[in-house]
């Protein structure tokens, strides 16, 4: 009986794996491993940021390059529409896991921009509480920059607060407050180490080959998390008695589902992604969770009282 068990186990982990794409067999290859400068000259540092995490993460390595001499550029993919990577020497990417994965926002704006054959490519992701896929959603990060020509000599995953907001709202704070204290200046330093590490995987041309890990995480990344979620929100709208005007929720909604004008959020659309309701300084993004009242991440730090600590200034 004990034999036959263990024989259905590995045939049901023999289907997951062909089913999940993009695991460790589909893990995209470098082209080329010749580099177009062994001392890099310029640096292009980007992320996709929703709450500051990882935003936070990228000026840290932005910052670490410049001391390094580099002439650095760097911001949200939202914030560099236009910007052509091809003549920079390295280029940094960052994200967040969303639903288990690289946001689709940042997986299409890498798949758009020009070839960058060459360029030394690292890829990081932050991620919240004990994490889930975080490894992953880096080499995602990475292996679209492979696929672009970009040679890869880093990656890297930091941990700070889960910013999924049913979770305090539906009463399981402790759960997020078991993280209150990241990232921490500890994170920030390793956060510096990772640049500095890159750096010298460039002088002395150590490059990696991604692999991605196969584990339950990856599994989870192929069902229907998104449209899942969406089936547990109510109410998703503006109140215009609230709303201030400030427009960081459309800013920060990756398919332009939120329309301050009409208070109305194109639920269809949205793809709950909680930018609009972490980010709204007044509160006027109402949302119901399982029937619960969604608060907002800023929101949540106020109400107990936390706040984010920023690098110390000699880190970097």
């Amino acid at each position: 009986m004990e034999n036959r068990r263990s024989f259905l186990k590995k045939c049901m982990t023999a289907c997951a794996v062909m089913s999940v794409p993009g695991c460790v067999t589909g893990s995209v290859r470098p082209r080329s491993l010749v580099l177009k400068s062994r001392q890099p000259k310029t640096a292009l540092v980007f992320w996709y940021s929703q709450t500051g995490h990882t935003k936070r993460y990228g000026k840290v390595i932005a910052r670490v390059l410049e001391k390094n001499g580099l002439a650095v550029i760097s911001g949200d993919v939202r914030e560099l529409k236009g910007m052509s990577m091809a003549d920079f020497d390295l280029v940094v990417a960052g994200s967040p896991v969303h639903y288990y994965d690289a946001p689709e926002y940042l997986k299409s704006w890498i798949a758009g921009v020009d070839r960058i054959d060459g360029a030394a490519v690292a890829a990081y992701s932050s991620f919240g509480g004990p994490g889930n896929n975080q490894y992953n959603t880096a080499c995602t990060v990475l292996q679209g920059l492979i696929e672009k020509g970009g040679v890869p000599v880093g990656i890297r995953s930091f941990g700070n607060m889960s910013t999924f907001a049913p979770t305090w709202s539906m009463g399981n704070e402790a759960r997020i407050l078991k993280y209150r204290h990241l990232p921490d200046q500890e994170t920030y330093h390793t956060v510096a180490r990772f640049a500095s590490d890159v750096l010298e995987g460039i002088k002395t041309a150590q490059f990696i080959e991604p692999d991605k890990e196969f584990g339950l995480d990856e599994i989870m990344r192929s069902f229907p998390m998104v449209s899942g979620t969406k089936l547990m929100v109510g109410t998703h709208t503006i109140n215009p008695t609230l709303c201030a005007g400030c427009g960081i929720c459309v800013d920060k909604c990756p398919v332009g589902a939120v329309n301050p004008e009409t208070a109305s959020v194109n639920t269809d659309d949205c793809i709950v992604c909680m930018g609009c309701v972490n980010n709204c300084p007044e509160g006027a993004v109402s949302m119901t969770f399982m029937g619960k009242k969604v608060v907002g991440f800023f929101i949540f730090l106020k109400q107990q009282g936390i706040e984010i600590k920023a690098p110390d200034t000699s880190i970097g």
